[in-house]
C-alpha cells in the first residue's frame, strides 16, 4: 500500500483511481474471489486529492430515484460495518409550502425504497435536534435517523486493507497514468510514469478526470467538473463544549441550495447557491502543483457573499445566516471551492465500453452512492450482470450506453452538466423540460406538429409532442377530471381529451424515434431463438411479442419482433437510451459470422394510426386488403401506401384497431400529409405522448420497459409469462426455470382508486393497513373506465382481484382495489375486428 513498492508488469485488472469508488470496486472484486487487481492513483494513498478527499461526506439516503436510494442505503451499511460512518441522522428542512409538500412526497419515496425510520418533524422538533437554527423560517423537516456522514478516506483505506489482506489487490499511490493501450478492440495495458502494466481489463474510477481518460481511448465521456463551495465557521457559542465531531444531525436547506454539518464546536456550510463554476479537466492541477489538493480551488468570495445563482433570490451567506443566525457574528476558519462531477442527466456513468472489451467506467459518483456503486460494478465485471449485493438492480439509467451521439460534445455536456449543477437541490418536476440544447433531433413531421401547437418534450434529444394545442377544443366534448398541485405540473387536460377522441375516432402518432433493429443472415433464426424468450420460428409475416432477458432472467427489453423473411427479422424497441442499450446487447451476443445487425435510427420514420376509424382512413390509400381476414392482428406486410413503400405492423399499444407504418425518412412528410388529409373526414386528431404512454396503455395493461418492467423482474413476475416459450434455448432460460419452479413471491397488478376523479403519482407506497407492501410503478387516470389507475408489484397473496389496499400521497391515504387485467376491452373486440 505504498508508492515505494514495485509496480507489477502485469495484472488481471487495473483500477485507475483510489478514491472511495475505486477502493469499493477492488474490495468487492476481492470478495468475489478475484485476484491480480492493481489500483493506481496519481496522489498519495488514500487522501488522493480527488473528490473523496475533500467531500464533506453527507449521506442522505432518500431520493426520488430508486437506484440512487438503494446505492446510498448499501453504502451506509457497508461503511458502517467498516467503522467509517457516523449515523448521526439527517434533516432536510422546508422554507416554503411547496418544499414542505415535497418533503411529504420524499418521505413516501423513502418508505417505498425501504429507507427506515423517516418521519416529518415540526419546526420545534427540528430545533430540538439542531438548536442553532431559526425555527420561525421553516415549515418543518424530514428526518431519517440512519442518515449521516461517511468518512470517505477512512472507508477507502479500510476497503483497500481488506482487499490486500485477501491477497487480491495491490495499491500504488504517486503513480500517474499516461495512456491506456488498446488493440483488436480490447484493453491491452495501462501505461504509467512508473511503468507499463499488461492487463485484461481496466476500470476508470477517476470522477473529475474521467474525460481525460476518454480522450486516451477515443471515447466521449459526457461529464463536467463543477466547483461548489465549502466553509467551516469559527466556533459557535451554540456548539460550545461539543466533545464529538458530530453530535447533531446533518442538515439540508435545499430551497437555497445549502447543506450543513457540525465540526465539533464549529459549523460547516456547503453551497451550490451560486452560478455554475465549470472546470475543464485539462485545467485541474496535478498533485505536485496544487496548494492543497487537485480537486480544491481558491475560494471565490463573490459566489458566497453576492447573489449569483440565476434562480435563487439570496446569496448563500444571507440564506445561511437567516437559517442559522449565529453566522451573523462569526467568521470562517476555512473556505474553499471543491470540485464534484456532473453528467447531462445527473446520473453516474457505469459499465463497459461497447467498442473496447475490458474497458469499464465508474464515474460521476458521489460519496453517498460510492460503496454501492463498487458492488454493482464488481458484480457486473465478474458475473456479467449488475447486482447490488446479491439483489437484482436496474442500472439502465446509469448505463454508459444511454448517451446519444450528441451527448459527448462539449457544447451539450457543459450546458446540461451546468444545468444539473444549477438545479441540484431545486424542486424540479419530472415533466419539467430543459431549456438549452433543444431541437437537436426532429422527426420529418416536426413542422406539421408545430403547426398543430405541439407541446414538445425532449427524449434522447428527440422533440416529442406531449399533447397538441390544436386539440384544446376537444375539452368542450369530453370530460377530464381536474388536477392540482404537483400532479398538474407538466400535464394538460388535453391529454385526457386526446385519449377519448382516439377511443371514439382515430389518431395519428409519431413513431419516428422508435428503432427497428434488423437482424439478417443465414444464422438469423438461430440467433433470435437464442436472444429472445419467445419462439420466433414462425411464419413469415408474423409479429411476436417477446422479452429479451439477461442471464438472471431479468427483463432487458420487451419487443415486438417481426419475421419478414426466412433469414430476416426486425425487433422494434423504443428510442434514445432504449435503442442504444438494447442494440448493444444484441450486437454483443451475435455470432461473429452469419448474422448482420442494422439499427434503423435515423433512416426510418414511423406513424401509428389507431382508433375505430383507422381502417377507413388507410384503406383508400392502398390496394392492399386491410380487412381483418386478409391482414390479421399481429401480422406484418410490406406494401405501398399511395406511392410510399411502408412496412405495416398490425399492432396497437393503445388498445384500438390500427397499424404502425414505417417508411424511409425522406418519405415522411408526404406520408403524414396523405394520412392527415384522408383522416380529416374521420375526425382524426394528432395524439401526444402523454396519452399514448400514460392512460391509454395503462388501461390495456401494456408494459413499459424501464417503468413497469426492468431487469429487476422476470417475465412471470411482470405478467408477461405468456410471451415465454421454455421449449426454446434462450439466454436466461435456466434462471427462469428455477424462478418458475420456486413460484411467484411478487407480481404486478393493476389497482384502481376507489374514489372517482382521484389520481396519484409513481413511486408512492402501497399499504396493507400500516405495512408497506409495494409501491406504484406507473399511474394515470383511466378516462375510458373513469377511475385512477396504479400499477405495482405486490406479494402474491395480495395480488388477487378485490383485495382492498391504500396508497399514500402527500401524507394522505387513498383507498384502492386490486383489479382484473386488462381494465379496458378484455375481449379485444376493439382491436380485432
Amino acid at each position: 500500500m505504498s508508492a515505494e513498492t514495485q509496480l507489477p508488469d502485469s495484472a488481471e485488472t487495473v483500477i485507475i483511481g483510489a478514491g472511495c469508488v475505486g477502493c469499493s470496486a477492488a474490495y468487492h472484486l476481492a470478495e468475489q474471489g478475484r485476484d491480480g487487481i492493481v489500483v493506481v492513483d496519481q496522489g498519495p494513498l488514500f487522501e488522493t486529492g480527488g473528490s473523496t478527499s475533500h467531500a464533506p461526506g453527507l449521506v442522505f439516503q432518500t431520493t426520488e430515484n430508486e437506484l440512487m436510494s438503494r446505492l446510498a442505503q448499501y453504502t451506509v451499511d457497508l461503511y458502517g460495518d467498516l467503522d467509517s460512518f457516523a449515523d448521526c441522522g439527517g434533516i432536510e428542512v422546508a422554507y416554503t409550502e411547496e418544499r414542505w409538500d415535497y418533503l411529504k412526497r420524499k418521505r413516501e419515496y423513502g418508505r417505498s425504497w425501504g429507507v427506515e425510520g423517516g418521519e416529518l418533524l415540526s419546526p420545534a422538533e427540528v430545533a430540538a435536534e439542531i438548536p442553532q437554527i431559526n425555527e420561525s423560517v421553516i415549515h418543518g423537516g424530514y428526518y431519517v435517523p440512519g442518515d449521516g456522514k461517511a468518512h470517505a478516506v477512512d472507508a477507502s483505506r479500510a476497503m483497500a486493507r481488506e482487499a490486500e489482506d485477501r491477497g487480491a489487490a495491490d495499491f500504488h499511490g504517486h503513480t500517474t497514468v499516461t495512456d491506456i493501450e488498446t488493440g483488436d478492440d480490447e484493453v491491452e495495458a495501462v501505461v504509467t510514469d512508473r511503468g507499463r502494466i499488461d492487463c485484461e481489463e481496466v476500470l476508470v474510477a477517476t470522477n473529475i478526470w474521467g474525460p481525460l481518460f476518454g480522450e486516451m481511448v477515443g471515447v466521449d465521456v459526457p461529464l463536467v467538473p463543477c466547483a461548489h463551495q465549502y466553509l467551516v465557521s469559527e466556533p459557535l457559542e451554540e456548539l460550545a463544549g461539543a466533545s464529538e465531531e458530530l453530535e447533531q444531525p446533518i442538515l439540508r436547506h435545499q430551497d437555497y441550495s445549502l447543506y450543513f454539518r457540525q465540526h465539533g464546536e464549529s459549523y460547516g456550510i456547503g453551497s451550490y447557491d451560486h452560478e455554475p463554476l465549470l472546470v475543464d479537466p485539462e485545467d485541474i492541477r496535478a498533485p505536485e502543483e496544487a496548494e492543497e489538493m487537485p480537486s480544491i480551488r481558491e475560494f471565490t468570495e463573490e459566489h458566497f457573499y453576492e447573489q449569483t445563482h440565476p434562480d435563487i433570490d439570496k446569496s448563500a451567506y444571507d440564506a445561511a445566516r437567516e437559517l442559522v443566525p449565529a453566522f451573523e457574528d462569526n467568521g470562517f476558519e476555512r473556505a474553499f471551492n471543491g470540485m464534484f462531477s456532473f453528467t447531462p442527466d445527473g446520473m453516474p456513468i457505469l459499465g463497459e465500453t461497447e467498442d473496447i472489451d475490458g474497458l469499464w467506467w465508474a464515474l460521476a459518483v458521489w460519496v453517498t452512492q460510492s460503496g454501492g456503486v463498487g458492488s454493482v460494478v464488481a458484480e457486473w465485471m465478474d458475473e456479467g450482470v449488475p447486482r447490488l449485493g446479491e439483489e437484482k438492480v436496474d442500472v439502465s439509467g446509469a448505463h454508459v450506453e444511454r448517451f446519444q451521439p450528441h451527448s459527448g460534445s462539449r457544447a451539450f455536456s457543459y450546458a446540461r452538466g451546468g444545468q444539473q449543477y444549477q438545479e441540484v437541490y431545486q424542486l424540479i418536476h419530472p415533466n419539467e423540460q430543459p431549456q438549452n440544447q433543444r431541437g437537436l433531433r426532429r422527426s420529418p413531421f416536426y413542422e406539421r406538429q408545430k403547426e398543430l401547437g405541439a407541446e414538445f418534450y425532449e427524449s434522447g434529444g428527440w422533440e416529442v409532442p406531449q399533447w397538441y394545442g390544436a386539440n384544446e377544443s376537444l375539452l368542450e366534448e369530453y370530460d377530464v377530471p381536474e388536477r392540482s398541485g404537483w400532479l398538474a405540473q407538466g400535464w394538460s387536460p388535453i391529454q385526457g381529451a386526446e385519449h377519448q377522441a382516439v377511443r371514439e375516432n382515430v389518431g395519428i402518432y409519431d413513431l419516428s424515434r422508435y428503432t427497428g433493429i434488423e437482424i439478417t443472415g443465414e444464422r438469423a433464426l438461430e440467433f433470435v431463438q437464442r436472444l429472445f424468450a419467445n419462439d420466433l420460428d414462425c411464419d413469415v409475416g408474423q409479429v411476436r411479442y417477446t422479452p429479451m432477458l439477461d442471464h438472471d432472467g431479468g427483463i432487458l427489453a420487451d419487443m415486438a419482433v417481426t419475421r419478414l423473411g426466412d433469414e430476416r427479422f426486425v425487433a422494434t424497441t423504443g428510442g434514445g437510451a432504449s435503442a442504444t442499450e438494447h442494440t448493444r446487447w444484441i450486437r454483443e451476443h451475435a455470432p461473429e459470422k452469419g448474422v448482420t445487425i442494422d439499427a434503423h435510427v435515423s433512416d426510418q420514420c414511423g406513424l401509428g394510426v389507431w382508433g375505430p376509424k383507422a381502417r377507413e382512413v388507410l384503406q383508400p390509400l392502398t390496394d392492399e386488403d386491410l380487412s381483418n381476414d386478409a391482414f390479421g392482428y399481429f401480422r406484418a406486410k410490406e406494401f405501398y401506401l399511395d406511392s410510399i413503400p411502408v412496412l405495416a405492423l398490425r399492432v396497437s399499444y393503445v388498445g384500438e384497431l390500427g397499424w404502425e407504418l414505417y417508411a424511409p425518412t425522406e418519405y415522411g412528410g408526404r406520408l403524414w400529409d396523405l394520412i392527415w388529409e384522408q383522416g380529416q373526414d374521420h375526425d382524426m386528431i394528432a395524439l401526444g405522448n402523454g396519452a399514448f404512454l400514460g392512460s391509454m396503455r395503462l388501461e390495456k395493461g401494456y408494459r413499459l420497459w424501464g417503468t413497469d418492467v426492468t431487469p429487476e423482474h422476470d417475465p412471470y413476475e411482470a405478467g408477461i409469462g405468456f410471451a415465454v416459450d421454455t421449449d426454446t434455448d434462450f439466454i436466461g432460460r435456466e434462471a427462469l426455470l428455477e424462478a418458475k419452479e420456486a413460484g411467484l413471491e411478487r407480481e404486478i397488478v393493476p389497482l384502481t382508486l376507489d374514489d372517482a376523479g382521484e389520481v396519484v403519482d409513481g413511486g408512492k407506497p402501497i399499504l396493507d393497513d400500516e405495512e408497506v407492501v409495494g409501491h406504484v410503478k406507473a399511474a394515470d387516470y383511466g378516462y375510458s373506465i373513469d377511475a385512477g389507475i396504479a400499477y405495482g408489484y405486490l406479494p402474491s397473496d395480495l395480488a388477487e382481484p378485490g383485495v382492498s389496499l391504500a396508497v399514500e400521497y402527500e401524507g394522505e391515504r387513498y383507498p384502492l382495489t386490486v383489479a382484473e387485467e386488462p381494465l379496458f376491452d378484455p375481449g379485444r373486440e376493439k382491436i380485432i375486428r
